[in-house]
């Protein structure tokens, strides 16, 4: 208790000692008296943002480590450029319209290395005079140089106005890559960054994935870092026709190698800057002609099919009401079994993977326009970004693949027992049909007496089957690119981009324009044919919509003993 005491009364003395000794001053920042008149607003103004300046990889050195070479009388007097600091000032006119070209030629003072990598590559000629304009400095690509980030691979501090990351090591490129301007001074090809965002690569990047190589990846000239890992120097970006490039023709499938095990050079010009549709061989260029026009032709015809069919359903239905006309209750309640649970199932498996495949697979593709990239990743999002619904894509791939096996599975069966119907095959009467129906839709009287199917419902089967051949060939070698490569020729490879793209555009138009419609949206079913999910059709609907079956029918039952 005494000691108790003792250590109280103290204690006591002590902190009233502490509380009335004044509080330790912070350390003035040798940068406030910059920092009084050189201070920026917002992202953009001449001067710093000392905030963000104070996250930046720079935040430990004071101004002049940069802005060097000041002498008396005041603080502005600068000594003036000479020799080689002159010449290049004077050959960029990014360096001669900055307030402090001295800040730029600093970065050697600690970066001598990069320095000299630049020097080496195809960014570094201009610097020497070898080239016909001045490329970019180390602000080009880095950003402000008062708020650079750690590795482009490091999420930016909140507030830094520079990102990092795939997309934005490409936006960086494309800061002269797609400027026309910039391009005919150099004497660049003009089209590389439309071609690589039209690549899968470039969709990739656009969409988010921490995977897809940038610019750099590639045209990186690979050196190994202190671990022995083999990596790309984005410093030392070489020219193409620089026998050491990456991308240079006996180097390219060792860089594709990296990502893609087992690439050759097969493989590798699939990933050049090039349209597929333009490659080595004339046949990807016929048939992407070929599917163009495919495409076209039949999404014009069908879509004037819908204009004239609903045109022709509301005058019917107008008819039918002027004349008091209606359904009779008694066909109503009765019905025919259409569809078996085997039939209802494989339109199931087709139904679901047919739409995850166009909601996982269509947003990849429109990635490639830079107006729909923010789209694509807010729907690709939805499943875990571009990874996520290439996995998704692939299982709705199988769900089809098994649905189109079950199918045959189920015809060849039914072939076996000899109740096989053959009553979807195309034949003589369809054309009179299709005559009959524009005739009807036109100029009015009485629908076609369509049998089981009509020329619509037969085209979608039929369709279904052409479909299945081209998608999901096209598929697998999209799906197993390099295996492919080493057995199939490149123009096979690159006319099975341009298919699958070519028919997954006309297949889901017309799923989402012409069979919604006939099958869930036209006016006398809507708002859908219930025969799907139940597999029966009502005699109403049955006479409404194949009235040739329905009077096979009636005649049926009039005599059961045929």
């Amino acid at each position: 208790m005494k000691t108790l005491l003792l250590s109280l009364l103290l204690t006591f003395p002590m902190a009233a000692a502490a509380a009335d000794a004044p509080a330790k001053a912070a350390a003035p920042d040798p940068n406030q008296a910059c920092f009084d008149c050189h201070v920026a607003s917002k992202p953009g103004e001449v001067g710093v943002r000392p905030a963000e300046f104070g996250k930046s990889v720079h935040a430990s050195f004071g101004c002049t480590d940069c802005h060097a070479d000041y002498q008396a009388p005041g603080p502005h007097e600068l000594a003036p450029l000479t020799g080689a600091d002159a010449a290049l000032v004077a050959r960029s006119e990014a360096l001669k319209a900055s307030t402090a070209p001295r800040a730029y030629l600093a970065c050697g003072n600690c970066h001598a290395e990069v320095v000299e990598q630049v020097a080496a590559s195809v960014h570094g000629k201009w610097a020497k005079g070898d080239a016909k304009v001045a490329g970019p400095t180390c602000a080009s690509c880095h950003g402000s140089v008062h708020e650079i980030v750690k590795g482009v691979a490091t999420p930016a501090p909140a507030g830094a106005t520079f990102a990092t990351g795939a997309r934005a090591i490409s936006e960086r490129c494309e800061k002269c890559h797609a400027d026309p301007a910039y391009v005919e001074k150099a004497g660049l090809k003009g089209d590389v960054v439309v071609t690589f965002h039209d690549s899968i690569h470039g969709r990739l990047v656009n969409t988010g994935s921490a995977l897809a190589p940038a610019c750099a990846d590639c045209h990186g000239a690979a050196e190994k870092d202190g671990k022995g890992v083999l990596r790309p120097n984005a410093h030392k970006i070489l020219a193409k026709t620089d026998p050491a490039s990456p991308v240079a023709g006996k180097n390219r499938a060792g860089t594709c190698g990296r990502c893609h095990a087992g690439a050759n050079d097969n493989f590798a010009k699939l990933v050049a800057h090039n349209d597929p549709a333009h490659s080595e061989s004339k046949i990807p260029h016929f048939l992407h002609v070929v599917f163009s026009w495919l495409a076209a032709l039949t999404l014009i015809f069908f879509a004037g099919h819908v204009a004239l069919d609903l045109f022709a359903e509301i005058r019917h239905k107008v008819r039918m009401r002027k004349a008091g006309h209606g359904h009779d209750p008694a066909k109503e309640s009765q019905f025919v079994q259409r569809f078996d649970l085997h039939q209802r199932a494989q339109h199931w498996l087709m139904l679901v993977g047919v739409i995850l495949l166009g909601v996982t697979g269509w947003p990849l593709r429109g990635a490639g326009s830079p107006e729909a990239i923010e789209t694509s990743r807010k729907i690709l999002g939805l499943f875990g970004g571009p990874h996520g619904a290439a996995l998704l894509h692939r299982i709705a791939a199988v769900m089809i693949i098994i649905s189109g096996g079950y199918h045959l599975l189920y015809l060849v069966l039914h072939g076996a027992r000899r109740t096989l119907a053959f009553s979807m095959l195309p034949g003589p009467r369809d054309v009179g049909e299709i005559r009959d129906n524009i005739r009807y839709m036109l100029a009015g009287g009485d629908r076609p007496a369509y049998g089981k199917y009509s020329y619509l419902e037969k085209f979608d089967y039929w369709a279904v089957f052409w479909g299945m051949i081209m998608m999901v060939g096209t598929g697998f070698v999209l799906w197993f690119p390099v295996f492919f490569a080493t057995y199939a020729p490149h123009w096979l490879l690159t006319s099975a981009q341009i298919i699958h793209g070519e028919e997954a555009t006309l297949a889901l138009l017309f799923l989402f324009v012409v069979h919604f419609y006939n099958a869930h949206l036209k006016p006398s079913i809507f708002p859908m044919n219930w025969v799907w999910l139940t597999g029966k059709m009502s005699h109403a609907m049955l006479e409404e919509e194949h009235r040739g079956q329905y009077e096979e029918l009636v005649e049926k039952k009039k005599d059961p003993h045929p």
